[in-house]
């Protein structure tokens, strides 16, 4: 089935347990984090935005957030991270955990599980996310204090009951985009922009583009020429070496690159535009498939970031849907999900469901 006007609610996966692993950077030849993040933090002199297409639950593309994290001379040119699991009506929590306070872990969870999104975002690679920039800000490491901007819409689960209530607040793009001009350029800010692969790209496959409402990178160019430079991943050692972009981990700026990677046809790496659920080794997961006629790559990217073959995903334990208030507040939004788009999930919380009663019976 297409994906919702613009991918407003992000897909599920296979429910498979994964313990997310953490990779320090260090320096080294070509092809080290070391050489990736410099040329990374560069991209700053010629823009104050700069806009990561996210795998949500990725733990190589976290891994590698984190090294950006630690890295002063990337994290230290930023001043605001937008990022787009996160619910702008907790930013008061957030500010607060990130500037150092103890914030209740349950209220700081708030803030991703209370988005439209049922599943992505309890990931343990988020937490860690707002952990490690909680951590710039506790260490100093930079002379300006950091802050996470939360980039989806202020919803209140508690006020939407019906299908047409949660429409209202379904521009998640535009939201994101409107979040980024006044938290960021209005203050004369640099913004690290963190948003999952189909919100960072600039263009569109071309049968969507009449009907599909425009990306944050589409938005953000739009209203403001040349402030911002979109990186998207390399999603495989196959596509990288079509490409000829050597070794990971290598960011390449696409424009000044071979003006054979700018015409190369972003096929090669685009993500998933169309999804189904099927069953696949007794769980149901979401078939992703591709659209046939993406433009060129330098149409859709200023850059590529190639971290190897991306497989792992971070999920965390299933026990957390046994919490019984959850899972029934779950349940009224997941039927009320499925009335506006018709993306049904309730397939994939029975089976999480399932699978945590069984570690619980085996324990």
């Amino acid at each position: 089935m297409p994906l919702p006007r613009r991918p407003s609610i992000a897909l599920a996966a296979s429910v498979v347990a994964f313990a997310c692993a953490i990779v320090p950077a260090h320096a080294g030849p070509a092809g080290s984090p070391t050489q990736a993040i410099e040329a990374l933090a560069r991209q700053f002199d010629l823009h104050p935005l700069l806009l990561f297409g996210e795998v949500h639950r990725s733990a190589e593309q976290h891994a590698f957030f984190a090294g950006l994290m630690r890295d002063p001379r990337f994290i230290c040119r930023v001043d605001d991270i937008v990022v787009e699991f996160g619910n702008a009506r907790f930013q008061p929590i957030v500010d607060a955990y990130i500037a150092g306070a103890d914030v209740d872990e349950a209220e700081l969870r708030q803030a991703w599980r209370e988005t439209a999104v049922p599943f992505a975002w309890n990931s343990p690679v988020y937490a860690a996310f707002y952990a490690a920039a909680r951590e710039v800000n506790l260490d100093h490491r930079c002379a300006h204090p950091l802050r996470v901007v939360l980039g989806d819409p202020p919803l209140d689960w508690s006020s939407i009951d019906s299908a047409h209530a949660l429409a209202a607040t379904a521009d998640r793009d535009e939201w994101f985009a409107a979040t980024v001009e006044r938290e960021v350029l209005a203050r004369g800010h640099s913004g690290w922009l963190v948003a999952g692969q189909l919100h960072a790209v600039r263009a569109l496959p071309a049968s969507e583009g009449g009907w599909t409402d425009a990306t944050v990178a589409e938005l953000l160019e739009g209203r403001h020429p040349g402030l911002l430079a979109n990186v998207v991943p390399v999603p495989s050692t196959a596509a990288a070496e079509r490409l000829d972009i050597g070794d990971a981990p290598a960011f390449v700026d696409v424009h000044s690159a071979p003006a054979e990677l700018a015409r190369a046809d972003f096929g090669l790496i685009a993500p998933g535009w169309k999804a189904e659920l099927v069953q696949r080794d007794g769980h149901p997961v979401w078939d992703l498939h591709a659209a046939p006629d993406w433009p060129p790559i330098g149409v859709v990217a200023d850059g590529l970031l190639y971290l190897g073959d991306d497989a792992a995903r971070a999920f965390p334990p299933p026990a957390i849907y046994l919490e019984p208030h959850y899972q029934q507040e779950l349940r009224r939004r997941i039927a009320i999900i499925a009335a506006w788009n018709g993306q049904d999930f309730m397939p994939v919380l029975d089976d999480l469901v399932r699978s945590a009663r069984a570690d619980a019976s085996a324990r």
